[in-house]
């Protein structure tokens, strides 16, 4: 799926509709769940707009254009418990210069590049399906509801350009037509304050009745151990409601302690892919990858690429834990041990893999250092420029590569060449809407979870543009596979291996003190050593062993 010969250029887009206010505007994708981590208050910019509120009365946005735009805003790091403010906003790192950075942390996807550009909206080419035959499915007949209810739901919104804020407004009307008792209002709130507000809200006992809730900081699990999510167990017994039509990886990443506590929203398969320029590695006279490549021939066909200044391969390194963990299970290993209480960062298997990376940095010279990668102008504009030939990544990177490189070159996707375990190695990314337990209208919550996660709005994620629901039903749709990545993602996702979370929810600060202990290794002033991972072990291991927030 990978292979020569599916390249494409620039041209290619995926669907979204007009929004309100500058649909012209495109956005650069902010990962999924993943974001560039931040050591100052603002390091965002100026641009953050304000909490969207969106009730009732929104319309359905028709459809017809084809552009790139921001998938997530970035994502918060792992959220706090609910007895007091001050000891939620110290579990966020709320308190103190080391809030910003906690929750500015990546949750799951590509960082997005620095300075989002505004472009126009050009054409799709011509053999590409066009918009006017996915519009969203019209609402079935009304159903009647228990009683006249007003759910409040939360989300890690974005700006009104956002993919899942165009998805909320377009879906809010279809779903209180279905369900004319079920009023549902829209609290959304940007980057970093959606935990500063959902923090607010539990301690003052004003919280909504449901909330966007994430595996890849924690959120999730930390909610639950807190007891501010309600298990939907008996909800789901009640009805006898087939939680087969997610992923089973999914599913299992929405648990803790055995009970669920979400249904996935969105997902993708980790840092599973491999983009590359089609037309840099051709011209080079190197193999085009393939589902077959292994890491040696990944090595070989990045040197022939690898000249003065252009450098044929690059690993995302934001959380650096993610691309370490995935090497690591091409090698046959883990980073935690099963209950997520143990590193497992000095095992052979894991040792191997942060080996491999820095021998494709210091050793075959074919990834850029810290400093080589500033020089040529970040991986996004890297990649644009023709000066990097291949960078693994997660599936949101397709949206940052798209803005950047529009129509310079061909590039296509594959799945990350396989390890000595035969595999590339993959990890469930899930974000979820939950219930809040504090609320009295959980049949209506239900209901508005239930179609957020439903077939159709999956799908219509994709078609917006950006990473699609946890459903095969939806990976394998007609209307997603016409786009010709989503078969490599496809493959990616039927092959994903499950995820293993920090038993103490302490997932950014597991990720971030991992990332800082390793920096020396990739500025070149440490050598992968079993003595210098021992250390680093130490220091992730002292993190595990903390508490819950």
């Amino acid at each position: 799926m990978g292979g020569g010969g599916l390249g494409f250029s620039g041209r290619f887009r995926l669907p979204r509709p007009p929004t309100h206010g500058n649909a012209d505007t495109m956005h650069p994708i902010r990962s999924g769940a993943a974001c560039p981590r931040a050591t100052t208050p603002d390091a965002r910019g100026s641009g953050e707009s304000p909490a969207q509120r969106t009730t009732g009365t929104v319309g359905v946005p028709e459809h017809g254009h084809r552009t790139w735009i921001q998938e997530n805003p970035p994502c918060p790091s792992s959220p706090p418990g609910v007895t007091s403010r001050r000891r939620l906003m110290a579990a966020l790192g709320l308190v103190g210069a080391a809030g910003s950075t906690a929750l500015l942390a990546a949750c799951g996807g590509d960082a997005a590049p620095a300075a989002p550009a505004k472009t126009e909206p050009t054409k799709a080419p011509a053999a590409a399906p066009t918009t006017a035959a996915v519009a969203p499915t019209a609402a079935p007949p009304p159903t009647k509801a228990p009683e006249n209810v007003e759910i409040v739901f939360h989300s890690r919104g974005g700006p009104p350009t956002g993919q899942e804020v165009i998805l909320y407004e377009e879906q809010m009307p279809l779903f209180m037509k279905k369900f004319p008792n079920i009023k549902v209002k829209h609290e959304g709130f940007t980057g970093e304050d959606y935990l500063k507000k959902i923090t607010v809200l539990l301690a003052g006992g004003s919280i909504g009745d449901a909330m966007w809730t994430s595996v890849g900081t924690g959120t999730i699990y930390n909610f639950a151990a807190q007891k501010a999510l309600r298990p939907m167990d008996d909800l789901v017994a009640k009805e006898k409601f087939d939680l087969g039509q997610y992923y089973a990886g999914c599913i299992e990443a929405m648990k803790r302690e055995g009970k669920v506590y979400g249904l996935p929203f969105k997902s993708h398969p980790g840092i599973a892919m491999l983009y590359y320029n089609q037309s840099l590695y051709e011209s080079k006279g190197a193999a085009i990858p393939t589902k077959d490549w292994t890491l040696e021939q990944l090595i070989d066909n990045a040197k022939r690429v690898t000249s003065d200044g252009v450098y044929g391969y690059y690993f995302f390194m934001k959380p650096i834990s993610r691309t370490i963990l995935s090497l690591t299970r091409a090698h046959g290993g883990e980073l935690l041990d099963a209950e997520g209480k143990k590193s497992q960062l000095n095992s052979p298997a894991a040792i191997q893999a942060v080996t491999w990376l820095y021998e494709a940095m210091y050793k075959h010279k074919v990834t850029p250092t810290p400093a080589q990668l500033e020089a040529v102008g970040g991986e996004a504009k890297g990649f644009a420029a023709g000066k990097i030939g291949a960078e693994r990544h997660g599936s949101a990177f397709q949206i940052s590569a798209q803005n950047e490189v529009k129509d310079a070159f061909k590039w296509f996707v594959a799945v990350h060449p396989k390890g000595p375990a035969g595999k590339g190695g993959s990890d469930y990314e899930a974000d979820a809407y939950s219930i809040a337990q504090a609320t009295k209208k959980s049949e209506g919550a239900w209901e508005w979870v239930k179609w957020l996660t439903n077939q159709e709005s999956g799908i219509r994620l994709g078609e917006i543009g950006g990473t699609v629901g946890g459903r095969p039903d939806v990976y394998r749709a007609d209307r997603i596979l016409k786009f010709p990545e989503r078969k490599v993602f496809l493959e990616a996702m039927e092959g994903a291996m499950p995820g293993r979370p920090t038993f103490n929810t302490r997932a950014t600060e597991y990720e971030t003190v991992m990332g800082d202990a390793l920096q020396p290794l990739w500025d070149g002033k440490e050598q992968p050593s079993k003595t210098f991972l021992d250390n680093v072990t130490a220091q992730v291991q002292a993190i595990l062993d903390k508490p819950l927030p």
